[in-house]
C-alpha cells in the first residue's frame, strides 16, 4: 500500500492481524479454496496474488489458480511444487549434495511396512504433497504405524504416503529467505 497498490486480503481466521482493517484496502473473511479465491480474483481482477503467507492451505491452491491464470507473486508455483512434491525435492537435495534420511513413497500398507522393517523405527510419516507439519507423526512402532496409516492418513495411488527414517537428536533448521 506504501507504493500506491491497492491490497485486498482473503482470510478464513478473524484473529490474525491481517484481519486488521489498517492492513488493506478491502479484507474477506472468507474460506480459502479455489473458488472462493477465483471469485474474489475475478470481482478485484489483481495484477498478482501473495500465496506464501498463508501456510499449508494457500500452498495448495497455487498451482489451480495458476492454471486459471491468476498471477502469483512472490515464491513462484514451479519452486512450490518443487519443495513439496517429495520426489522433486530429493532430486533438489541430491543435486545440492545435501544428505537425506533414506525414505520412499507408499500406496499400501504391506509396501509402507515392509519399508519400515528395512529402514527400523522410528520413522516419520507424512503426506506426499506437504510443507508444513500436517498431517506428519513420527511413529515408533509396528502396530502404531497400521493404525496412524487406517486412520489418520489417506493410502493410496492418488494420494501416496512419504515414509522417512526419522533420525533421534537430529536438530531442525528451518530459514526463511
Amino acid at each position: 500500500r506504501g507504493l500506491g497498490h491497492k491490497a485486498s486480503v482473503i482470510n478464513c481466521n478473524p484473529e490474525t492481524v491481517s484481519t486488521d482493517f489498517d492492513e488493506s484496502d478491502r479484507l474477506y473473511f472468507e474460506e480459502l479454496s479455489h473458488e472462493t479465491v477465483m471469485d474474489i480474483a475475478e470481482l478485484e481482477n489483481p495484477r498478482g496474488v501473495v500465496i506464501s503467507v498463508g501456510g499449508q492451505t494457500p500452498n495448495n491452491l497455487a498451482m489451480g489458480l495458476h492454471r486459471c491464470g491468476v498471477r502469483i507473486l512472490g515464491t513462484s508455483v514451479e519452486a512450490i511444487d518443487a519443495c513439496e512434491d517429495r520426489n522433486k525435492f530429493s532430486k533438489l537435495c541430491d543435486s545440492l549434495r545435501i544428505d537425506q534420511p533414506e525414505w520412499s513413497q507408499f500406496a499400501t500398507l504391506q509396501e509402507a511396512e515392509r519399508f519400515c522393517e528395512v529402514a527400523g523405527f522410528p520413522v516419520l510419516v507424512r503426506p506426499s504433497y506437504v510443507l508444513s507439519g500436517a498431517a506428519m507423526r513420527v511413529v515408533t512402532n509396528p502396530s502404531d504405524l497400521g493404525l496412524f496409516l487406517k486412520t489418520a492418513a489417506v493410502v493410496s495411488r492418488d494420494h501416496p504416503v512419504v515414509i522417512s527414517k526419522y533420525i533421534t537428536g537430529a536438530k531442525e533448521v528451518e530459514m526463511d529467505a
